[in-house]
């Protein structure tokens, strides 16, 4: 797939069992229509959460919309 200027590669990766079943279980849970669309998406999440600790921040707070429930995460 590409977009705009970016190239598209071909990787391969191998999973232990145990890894792939986690990444499965997420795409089919958040109906993402690949596994590379899956891994793509989890790598975008990620920068996002990197880039937030490399600013110096060490907790991220998620909300459920729902019940206003709070919690925090400690990012590694």
């Amino acid at each position: 797939m590409e977009r705009d200027n970016e190239k598209a590669k071909r990787v391969v990766f191998t999973f232990d069992e145990r890894s792939l079943e986690s990444l499965e279980t997420l795409k089919k849970k958040k109906g993402y229509g690949t596994l590379a669309e899956t891994v793509r998406d989890s790598l975008r999440i990620l920068r996002a959460i990197q880039k937030q600790s490399d600013d110096g921040y060490s907790e991220v707070v998620v909300r459920n919309p729902g019940t206003g429930q709070e919690r925090v995460m400690v990012l590694p």
